[in-house]
């Protein structure tokens, strides 16, 4: 026996269903409630896959422009479609001032990495080139000494805009103290050391240029099959929302 009615007693309609020896009669405060959890499991749900292909299709890119050639690149020719590019520049690195940006992780240990500014040939311009990571030692208060990076033959790297973090504790603060430790690049905010002459992007120094620093770049910090799994539980989580819903609200018919 299956029944459904609406009772009215100068306030909005409730549902009232018979189901077998069972009457389904939620309140209305939980199908509020439900209705709520399971409108927002969906659209985070949503917002996971969104970045899932937003991701995608970055490292889709990123991975296309390896296979490209490097090319020179000079300030004279813009920053139009530069991104991921490699590319080869010529210059002297400046190696009297390092940033280092401060809670990057790689395989699960704490470290940073060394940002060393390269003056461009020919140019009042500076880029900053990321040399890559290193681990953090005993202490964060004795900082390993920085080997000086050599531009003899070019330096070769991809360029890369810095994201902006989600999150910031205030912003940078610079000293006269070198090295500097930062906890995010901001280009804007770093201008104030050279003469407003940085150039808007990091170029990511190669695996294969003379080094002591990790390199393995990656453009997403995480892959598009994690959000695509975090997706799939907020779907999850919104079916069981509902299915409790209608547990919680069966009642014996009288």
């Amino acid at each position: 026996m299956l029944y459904a009615g609406n009772q009215f007693t100068g306030s909005p309609a409730v549902v009232d269903m018979v189901i077998g020896k069972r009457k389904f009669k939620p309140a209305r405060w939980s199908i509020t409630l439900t209705a709520f959890g399971v409108a927002l499991c969906i659209t985070l749900g949503l917002w996971q896959l969104d970045r899932a292909a937003l991701k995608a299709s970055i490292e889709s890119r990123f991975e296309q422009r390896l296979g490209e050639p490097y090319r020179e690149y000079s300030p004279g020719d813009g920053l139009d479609d530069i991104e991921y590019r490699k590319l080869l520049l010529q210059g002297s690195f400046d190696n009297a001032h390092h940033f280092l940006v401060d809670n990057q992780l790689y395989r699960g240990k704490a470290g940073y990495y060394v940002l060393t500014p390269l003056k461009l040939r020919d140019s009042d311009s500076l880029i900053l080139v990321n040399r890559g990571w290193s681990p953090w030692g005993e202490s964060r208060q004795e900082i390993a000494p920085i080997p000086a990076a050599q531009s003899l033959d070019g330096v070769k790297g991809i360029a890369n805009f810095p994201n902006e973090p989600a999150l910031r504790m205030g912003g940078l603060t610079l000293g006269d103290r070198w090295p500097q430790l930062i906890p995010y690049i901001d280009i804007e905010a770093l201008q104030a050391q050279f003469s407003s002459r940085l150039l808007p992007v990091v170029l990511w120094l190669a695996p294969e240029q003379n080094g002591v620093y990790v390199r393995e770049w990656n453009p997403v910090w995480m892959k598009p099959e994690k959000s695509r799994a975090y997706a799939l539980q907020w779907f999850a989580f919104a079916l069981i929302a509902v299915v409790f819903f209608v547990i919680l609200n069966l009642r014996k018919a009288e």
